[in-house]
């Protein structure tokens, strides 16, 4: 087909396009707002150094490279039902179970350093603030209670999210608008290769390869 045919169909059909877009935004965005839902996070900062490490001495590599052994070794206790035990009877104003408290947090480390992240994740910005703040002191808790010694502690407490997550809401709404006009664009297409009238005397000779010897005008004798 060629290519201007299409070109001057879609602008004779651009009012299909333009509604298709709108409906198609519009209900994407109230999709967006009535199913997607809104989940916040909230992030622990803690430093794990070593406890051989002479009080006042600067830190080495060394002790950076043993500081992250310890991570590896400690941080599998953090999962422990003893942390998430204690830390939802520290949360028992929201009434969460130790196993729902539990999967909402996770803890990982910064690359090359000693740093332990904990982030929390729940549609309430207070909750994720506060389990997150809630694990890592029982986590820093059982460890000292374990290890007899200060190596870890915290260096920024959790604060409440203003901003969620998942705010993305423009991109689905876009997604939608551009989904309106890709179909808009395929209907378009079909009804211009379905629509076998006959527009020029050129079609006629392209493809019956005859000759056009006149041709009536339109005329509106009204």
């Amino acid at each position: 087909m060629d290519i201007w045919r299409i070109i001057n169909s879609v602008l004779r059909r651009w009012w299909l396009i333009v509604i298709l877009t709108v409906f198609l935004g519009i209900i994407g965005y109230f999709i967006n707002i009535y199913s997607a839902q809104t989940i916040y996070s909230a992030n622990t900062t803690m430093y794990v150094l070593n406890k051989d490490r002479v009080e006042g001495q600067t830190l080495s590599s060394s002790d950076l490279y043993v500081s992250q052994s310890l991570i590896t070794q400690y941080s599998g206790i953090f999962y422990s039902r003893a942390v998430s035990t204690a830390a939802a009877e520290e949360l028992n104003m929201y009434h969460i179970s130790d196993k729902m408290l539990a999967s909402m947090v996770s803890i990982s480390s910064e690359k090359n350093s000693n740093i332990l992240v904990v982030t929390a994740v729940s549609p309430d910005p207070n909750l994720a603030a506060a389990a997150a703040n809630a694990m890592s002191n029982e986590f820093i808790l059982l460890i000292k209670d374990i290890t007899k010694s200060d190596f870890i502690g915290i260096i920024d407490e959790a604060q409440v999210p203003a901003i969620p997550d998942n705010n993305n809401g423009l991109l689905k709404t876009l997604l939608f608008v551009f989904g309106g006009i890709v179909i808009a664009l395929g209907i378009i297409y079909l009804l211009e290769y379905f629509d076998t009238t006959i527009r020029s005397s050129e079609i006629i000779e392209e493809n019956l390869k005859l000759r056009v010897i006149g041709i009536i005008p339109e005329h509106d004798i009204s």
